[in-house]
């Protein structure tokens, strides 16, 4: 099971009713009316109230859930010019000093055409403070509706007030992340949640290291922490489902995975541990359709979830379909340290499904 948590890691405008005729003798007159009110009061100026300016947050990741750094955001206002810019490492992107009005916010990556976010529709002035933090996760094209649905934001993410030193801690963990500095992260999200006790995306961050150290009731209480703050956070609702897969609680964690799926469905890595969950329970239709989405992502390789689908057709006494599927998990990945043993459970199930 942990090898299976490290295979992946977002007005109307009525109509005019006047004829052009009409509508010319009314702009006139305006403008007569205030060229008038300025020759009667010389010394006063009429100045246009202050725009209010935000900044918006941008993080981008790649369909296994790693930062996609280096992908090309764009930032397009309903009038005007977009703004453009590249994340950095961590697959962050900030837009300061921006006009409070609509935006729409998409992500390619250069490295890999055929990766795109779905649209996020937005507007800063309807958060508390002016501020909003976006998700975007790139997926392949053909995942992609011809009619995609605008994407949410959520309320409780958009108002955080994350200080400055907080956000910069963390971006630096998940740069230490991605680099398997494990220590180095860690130090780097425990500095972010003292800097801003609310920080639940740093807990659950902090709590994926602590797997990967097999540190699981470390992970498990930093998930927990992330969900109280947001319970509906996909990555920290998979990693608590790992947790208690861990401890054997299997129908804990199905539901756990549930409710991941729900927030965040196009995970690969979180159907994969559904299937197996369910697969522990005998849950053969469940964990067959789970394994078999998880297999259905393109671009998020999830190579191990054949063995578990070889394992449930294997109890249902498919042999030929059982070694078909660790043929296919061998070609994906040759190289694995378990391929010469899995060579010869594929031949003895070859035998069986031949036998008479």
């Amino acid at each position: 099971m942990r090898a299976a948590w490290f295979e992946a890691r977002f007005g109307n405008v009525e109509p005019c009713f006047f004829a052009a005729s009409k509508r010319l003798t009314l702009i006139l007159v305006l403008i007569l009316s205030v060229w008038a009110s300025c020759q009667a009061q010389p010394e006063r100026s009429t100045l246009p109230a202050a725009t209010r300016l935000a900044t918006i947050y941008v993080q981008v990741s790649l369909p296994n859930g790693r930062p996609a750094g280096g992908a090309l955001v764009t930032l397009r206002p309903t009038r005007g010019a977009p703004s453009i810019g590249f994340a950095n490492d961590s697959g962050r992107l900030e837009f300061p000093g921006m006009p409070e009005v609509q935006y729409s916010v998409t992500a390619t990556t250069p490295s890999d055409p055929n990766l795109v976010s779905d649209a996020v529709e937005m507007n800063p002035s309807l958060a508390a403070n002016g501020n909003l933090t976006v998700q975007l996760l790139l997926r392949d094209r053909s995942d992609h509706t011809k009619n995609p649905k605008p994407g949410v934001i959520r309320a409780d993410e958009n108002e955080q007030r994350i200080p400055r030193e907080a956000r910069k801690a963390f971006n630096e963990g998940l740069k230490f992340k991605g680099n398997d500095e494990p220590l180095k992260a860690l130090e780097s999200f425990n500095r972010a949640v003292e800097l801003y006790h609310e920080y639940y995306q740093a807990f659950s961050e902090r709590g994926d290291v602590n797997v990967s150290q097999r540190k699981l009731e470390e992970a498990a209480a930093d998930f927990d922490r992330a969900l109280k703050i947001n319970a509906h956070y996909g990555p920290a609702l998979r990693g608590s489902g790992y947790c208690k897969l861990e401890k054997r609680e299997f129908a804990d964690a199905i539901e756990l995975f549930e409710k991941s799926i729900s927030a965040d469905p196009n995970n690969a890595n979180t159907h994969l541990l559904l299937g197996i969950a369910n697969l522990e329970l005998d849950r053969r239709e469940p964990a067959r359709e789970a394994l078999q989405k998880a297999l259905s992502f393109d671009t998020q390789p999830v190579p191990r979830a054949h063995i578990y689908l070889a394992n449930l057709y294997a109890r249902e006494r498919q042999y030929l379909q059982a070694a078909d599927e660790l043929h296919k998990y061998i070609e994906a990945d040759p190289l694995a340290a378990e391929a010469a043993g899995m060579r010869e459970i594929e031949a003895k199930w070859r035998a069986r499904a031949a036998a008479p």
